[in-house]
């Protein structure tokens, strides 16, 4: 402990330190100042007493300082403020202070270190601030913040759960179950087109997954941009005419799982097209028929397929991994298909807007 000796009360001699004395005390701000070299309080205003119960008299050195820090946060406040004040730094310190009551209350400390011509602390000036209330509502917001968040990643682990359940895994124990009727029960073919599907299921998991990440793009234009780009090089290499007919703004944007799904779905379209069709024309066509309701077209005058054929021969992976895909974001896929011409169509409604 430092030895405590006499102090003075008062501030610094100075013409007009009455007036100076007077507006510092009648502030909620609680100033100090603090001898570097004897480690004693030369001032400190009389609002203390209103703030921790301790009298002014009672703040002889900066033990008493210290001892009436939080003993959690006592070290590290107490260490990091000699740290820089030998270093000549300005700072500001937040932390529990103690009552005479034996309560504490979050305080602020704004110092100012001053020093000598060497760059020597030779004294402290600063205030105290009672900023409880404040730590109270940041503690609050914290706390809030903290349980949407786990409600978020709670909410996602259930839909993951939910898609790898009902999608993966109704797959796999389906093509288990075909496996154990025999070798021969399953063609290489519908081996790989379960494969597909499952791998489907998968992206389509992800996808749900990650779409708190995911920005919805600003216009269907800025949308439409990457996957033009992405098309057209290989549209043009095919000798393929390609018309995009998208809007220049939304109505109501689809929300982040929808604008995952779609975009999927003109993926895979488009890919067997370039594939399957044989098309010479593709137009992709983007409108919203109602403010809640997105309707994407895609059709081509390629040599089309039997719908129902290769639905019935558990080839048509495709198609169905985009119905159930779009599906699971409340929207409903046509295909339409016959020679010269296969149409898809996937109407959505939009998520009611907060």
């Amino acid at each position: 402990m430092l030895e405590a000796r006499p102090r003075l009360r008062t501030l610094e001699p100075d013409t007009d330190n009455g007036l100076y004395q007077t507006l510092l005390e009648s502030t909620l701000a609680i100033p100090f100042k603090i001898d570097w070299t004897t480690k004693k309080y030369s001032y400190i205003g009389p609002q203390i007493a209103d703030l921790l119960g301790w009298s002014p008299e009672s703040w002889e050195t900066v033990n008493d300082w210290a001892e009436r820090i939080h003993p959690d946060e006592r070290e590290q406040t107490v260490s990091r403020c000699v740290e820089l004040c030998l270093a000549g730094v300005d700072h500001e310190a937040e932390y529990r202070a103690l009552t005479s009551d034996n309560r504490f209350v979050w305080v602020k400390e704004v110092v100012h270190v001053l020093c000598d011509e060497q760059g020597q602390p030779t004294a402290l000036i600063g205030f105290t601030f009672d900023i409880t209330e404040q730590k109270k509502s940041e503690h609050l917001r914290a706390e809030l913040e903290a349980q949407k968040l786990s409600n978020a990643r709670l909410q996602e682990r259930l839909r993951l759960t939910h898609d790898l359940h009902d999608g993966l895994g109704g797959e796999l124990v389906h093509m288990i179950a075909s496996v154990e009727q025999g070798s021969d029960a399953l063609t290489r073919p519908q081996v790989l087109s379960m494969l597909k599907l499952i791998r489907n299921d998968l992206r389509q998991s992800i996808d749900s997954n990650a779409s708190a990440q995911v920005r919805v793009p600003a216009t269907p234009q800025e949308w439409l941009a990457p996957l033009r780009r992405r098309f057209n090089d290989l549209f043009e290499a095919l000798g393929v005419r390609c018309d995009w007919q998208f809007p220049q703004s939304w109505s109501q944007p689809p929300s982040a799982l929808q604008y995952l799904a779609l975009t999927r779905l003109i993926e895979e379209a488009l890919t067997n097209v370039i594939k399957h069709s044989q098309a010479r024309h593709v137009r992709l066509s983007l409108v919203q028929p109602q403010a809640q309701e997105l309707l994407l077209e895609i059709e081509d005058d390629g040599v089309g397929f039997d719908v129902q054929a290769v639905d019935a021969s558990g080839l048509g992976v495709g198609m169905r991994s985009m119905a159930v895909r779009i599906a699971r974001v409340g929207g409903l896929l046509g295909i339409e298909s016959s020679p010269g011409r296969t149409a898809l169509a996937a109407r959505v409604v939009l998520e009611a807007e907060d």
